[in-house]
């Protein structure tokens, strides 16, 4: 096989390899595996403090017409409330439709925030100079106080490139006017009316306007926008210089900001991420509020569940930095004391004092969880597995993977790439996907530490840790073992495939056009990644016929010729140099089609990227005492030690496993070495001192010495020692070492 990169893959330029996860200045990425981190199974499950809010349940006073963190588009919610305050009426759907013409119109012009409308609705919209000619005519069947509103927003639209100072003035007067209605005929647009005073007055009015925004809404006026949210949010937060501030207590403003993102609300997003360190911080009154309401219990549940995170105390049993303060201590004892409301909350309160590595409290709390919660249920495995306890780690996480989806393909190995990229690449779009691969790949560490090779394997499949996958599949099950799950159905049916040229063949079909087509990193249509391993394995073992009933047609010529050579070789009736011969294409074929027929996924060939990357092997890594890369530098301490001390090492049936089912040479490109003792035992078969005989052993001698000087050795020794007369075993003699070597090799298949 020849080595070249390939589209869409660079070459490895500078790296440092942590595991198997590849930092790259430049050069391909590699996403992290599970069955060689020593202590990734204690990892706590992965969490994303926005997408769980949008999972919270919202206080019963707010509602929303659409799945919380939805965006709340301005429009949108104006007509649903629109057909509520006019239902009754004998309002026909060209009025809507009019209506809702005038405010496409008067959003465009007015309202350029993040939600004002969709974008199609912002798309071929009519312009304000026309709109407004018929202003007056569409207003005129809805409440005054709706009326006098779209008057101020028309005459703000109006004003808005005028240069005297104070062009919003007549736009005000109509929404000080709206205000001054007596409260029952104000009901609609009370709030938008004080909202809109915010945005068009001085700032040291502004105050005074946001505070009646949030009275409004709280007295009951109608505020499908969440004004009175936005309001409360933006007077209370942090470096308000509003006289009002005051007003907004820390519960509040608490509320307010964690209720933004499953609002909707534009920008809410991204201000979460900042919102949701602040105000987290334990004192007896902010407490007290705080454990009133359920919506900010949860909210500070979450927040310590990530606060806790970073402590990392679940890779060593002990938090690797010292708590500054009892924060924590006092939050735990608020919520012991005020007593836990629901199962959900034991959960929560389990996940945050296991990421704080207070163990025995997690327990504790799990004992009050719901028995069949995929968080509680993962985090009694991680605990069984600190224990040691592989039976009970088992039990837990394989009933928690019975409740899991199987993800969308490749979530979380694009989650890991875009790390190199992104400054926030987990989001509320992939989040449940990533986090069910990695509690899958949780699941299927611990069916390997319980011997359940098989289990293992369809849990591995269900997830994008293919190398993991590849791992079981070719080291630790049979390969009668592999089909048997096939036919019993346990794993998808091994089936035949069929790979389409990318161009057209102008030529006979050949050695060359097969290394060109199936090598390299990237994998032609139509070739299925398991199937393919499989039939590798197969043909390995020399199951010729099996392993054809899955190789595309045109590599089962290959193979097929390729058993037909070796069979020659042992013909009886042929001559010691026809059987030799015949051997000798049959190494020629293993070496240039080696990868595409013979390779391993995984070490030593790495197929998984056409040969071209030497990475860190999962058997060399797993009998080792300690679990660390050829990149680390050995532990000095037995605190450096613990990090690289597998907390479920590789048990006796594992190691039997790797001993019966490795390759028979367990050197990068295996079957480069297969292929030269093919050639080794073709030229025994040959008569010494002839030029035939020497081309072989210099041949396959070359095949070896760039990359293995002492198993070339022999091939060098032979060559002399056989051919004294061959000018080539000559030239070997005098520079003592094998000569270079121009081998080409091309077989027609047809």
């Amino acid at each position: 096989m020849t080595l070249r990169p390939t589209s869409g893959h660079g070459w490895l330029c500078a790296s440092t390899l942590l595991g198997t996860v590849a930092v790259l200045a430049c050069g391909p990425f590699f996403p992290e595996n599970a069955l060689d981190q020593p202590r990734g199974i204690l990892r706590p499950p992965l969490f994303h403090f926005q997408s769980e809010m949008k999972q919270t349940a919202l206080p019963p006073d707010v509602r929303v017409m659409n799945p919380p963190g939805t965006p709340a588009f301005t429009l949108d919610l104006e007509m649903e409330e629109l057909k509520q305050i006019m239902a009754g009426q004998p309002m026909d759907e060209a009025w809507f439709g009019s209506y809702r013409e005038l405010r496409r119109a008067m959003l465009h012009d007015g309202d350029r925030s993040e939600h004002s409308m969709r974008p199609k609705d912002d798309m071929a919209r009519p312009p304000w100079s026309k709109v407004k000619q018929d202003l007056a005519k569409i207003i005129a069947p809805l409440p005054e106080d709706m009326r006098l509103y779209l008057q101020g927003a028309a005459a703000r639209l109006d004003a808005k490139d005028l240069t005297v100072d104070d062009p919003f003035k007549t736009a005000r007067e109509f929404w000080l006017q709206l205000l001054a209605l007596p409260a029952e005929k104000r009901a609609n647009r009370s709030t938008w009316a004080a909202w809109m005073l915010f945005r068009t007055t001085p700032h040291d009015e502004q105050g005074r306007w946001l505070a009646e925004t949030r009275r409004l809404a709280r007295a009951g006026f109608k505020d499908c926008l969440h004004l009175g949210i936005e309001a409360a949010y933006i007077l209370g937060r942090q470096g308000s210089d509003y006289a009002e501030a005051s007003e907004v207590k820390a519960a509040e403003w608490k509320r307010a900001a964690m209720l933004r993102a499953p609002l909707g609300l534009s920008h809410a997003e991204d201000r979460l991420r900042h919102d949701r360190r602040l105000l987290v911080d334990w004192s007896e009154d902010f407490a007290r509020e705080v454990l009133a309401a359920p919506f900010l219990r949860r909210v500070q549940m979450l927040q310590l569940i990530e606060s806790m995170e970073s402590l990392g105390g679940w890779s060593t049993g002990q938090p690797q930095k010292p708590l500054i303060d009892d924060n924590l201590q006092q939050w735990l004892a608020s919520f012991e004391k005020a007593g836990v409301t629901d199962q959900q909350e034991a959960v929560l309160l389990a996940w945050i004092t296991y990421n704080a590595a207070r163990f025995d409290e997690a327990r504790r709390w799990l004992a009050l969880a719901p028995a069949e919660d995929v968080n509680a249920l993962a985090l009694r495995g991680k605990l069984a597995a600190l224990r040691g306890n592989r039976q009970e780690a088992q039990k837990a996480l394989t009933r928690m993977a019975t409740k899991l989806p199987t993800p969308e393909p490749a979530a979380r190995r694009s989650w890991e790439r875009e790390q190199q990229n992104e400054w926030y690449p987990l989001s509320s779009a992939n989040y449940a996907a990533v986090r069910t691969h990695k509690l899958l790949a949780d699941c299927g560490v611990a069916q390997v530490a319980r011997n359940d090779f098989a289990g293992a394997l369809q849990t591995f499949l269900r997830t994008d840790y293919w190398s993991d996958a590849a791992y079981i599949a070719e080291r630790l099950l049979s390969v009668e073992e592999l089909l048997a799950l096939s036919h019993r159905g346990k794993i998808k049916p091994l089936k035949k495939m069929s790979v389409p040229d990318a161009e057209p063949r102008t030529g006979p079909l050949s050695i060359g056009f097969l290394e060109t087509k199936y090598g390299g990193w990237m994998e032609p249509d139509g070739m299925d990644r398991f199937t393919y391993l499989v039939a590798r394995r197969l043909a390995r073992e020399g199951l010729i016929k099996e392993a054809c009933k899955l190789l595309p047609a045109d590599l089962e010529r290959a193979l097929l010729r390729f058993d037909a050579e070796r069979r020659r070789s042992k013909d009886a009736r042929l001559t010691a140099a026809e059987r030799g011969r015949a051997l000798w294409t049959a190494a020629q074929i293993e070496r240039r089609l080696g990868m595409e027929l013979f390779g391993y996924e995984d070490a030593p060939d790495f197929t998984l990227c056409g040969g071209l990357f030497h990475l860190d092997s999962f058997h060399e890594r797993r009998k080792s005492p300690l679990w660390r890369s050829r990149w680390e530098d050995a532990p000095q301490t037995p605190e450096e030690a613990l990090k690289f001390t597998p907390m479920l090492p590789a048990t006796a049936d594992e190691l039997w496993s790797l001993r019966h089912y490795s390759p028979p040479f367990e050197q990068r490109f295996h079957y480069r070495y297969v292929a030269a003792d093919l050639a080794w035992r073709a030229a025994r078969l040959m008569p010494d001192d002839q030029e035939e005989t020497a081309l072989v052993l210099a041949t396959a001698g070359n095949w070896l010495k760039n990359r293995d000087n002492k198993s070339a050795d022999r091939f060098y020794k032979a060559l002399v020692n056989r051919n004294p007369s061959v000018p080539m075993a000559q030239e070997a003699d005098q520079k003592r070492w094998l000569p270079e070597m121009d081998w080409r090799f091309d077989l027609t298949l047809e």
